[in-house]
């Protein structure tokens, strides 16, 4: 009899074992690969995950030279610790686009784009090779078709305020153009430089202002400031998104 009951016993607490869900950390591990030679692996949360999502999708409605895919793991434990603060490293993912001020009136043009990069330690500065921050002018606007490819050789993040929306993060690139198109020949000539900064809001769904992006033939990097997206020259991004991650 003794050994009956201890059989049961036995056979409950494997029963309840099973039957039990193993509690998730909210976390996937994604890994996102492009043509351009990104690829980035990375723990992230529910809401970063979302964004990444809306590049890769951005990238096909809004082409402008990269395309990626994104696999995703859920995580049954975390892997490191909390995020870091100003002037560090991390990635940048993102596409869409923007609109300009045509040049001979009121009307404006739409500017896609596409951007990866990853720094390749958790400080900021160079970043890992591949990577891009990629224009394009489509045609039928009162701007000729161009675009330019480039890769980006420093990036800095910006993760002081709260995370996206409830804050906004900042990512700051200095990019070397490798090649130029059309009406964009004159403004990004082969080999030259030029600096970009971005604003992360949060995902479309939830923030409370668009994502933005600034850009100048000066920058900051590795230091995080400038060309601000808040600033002179820039441009709010009413259609994609941007998704910043700070390094653990």
């Amino acid at each position: 009899m003794r050994r009956f009951i201890l059989t049961l016993v036995s056979v409950a607490m494997l029963m309840l074992g099973t039957a039990l869900p193993v509690a998730g950390t909210g976390l996937t591990l994604v890994t996102l690969t492009c043509n351009n030679g990104t690829n980035i692996s990375a723990q992230v949360d529910e809401d970063t995950l979302a964004g990444l999502v809306d590049a890769v999708q951005g990238m096909a409605l809004y082409p402008a030279g990269v395309s990626c895919a994104l696999s995703q793991t859920p995580l049954l434990s975390a892997i490191g610790g909390a995020a870091s603060a100003a002037a560090v490293g991390g990635f940048v993912a993102g596409s869409g686009r923007f609109q300009v001020a045509c040049p001979d009136g009121p009307l404006t043009y739409w500017v896609n784009f596409a951007i990866t990069a990853e720094t390749q330690a958790s400080a900021a500065g160079a970043v890992v090779a591949g990577g891009s921050v990629n224009f394009k002018i489509p045609d039928n606007q009162c701007r000729p078709q161009g675009e330019v490819a480039s890769t980006p050789t420093c990036l800095a993040i910006d993760a002081d305020q709260a995370k996206p929306p409830a804050g906004a993060w900042f990512a700051y690139l200095w990019s070397q153009v490798t090649a130029s198109s059309g009406s964009l020949v004159d403004s990004f000539a082969v080999n030259s430089s030029f600096g970009s900064g971005w604003k992360d809001t949060g995902n479309p769904a939830k923030q409370t202002s668009n994502d933005r992006v600034g850009l100048g033939y000066t920058g900051s990097c590795p230091q995080t400031s400038e060309p601000s997206p808040d600033g002179g020259f820039a441009f709010a991004i009413p259609n994609g998104n941007v998704t910043i991650k700070a390094a653990k």
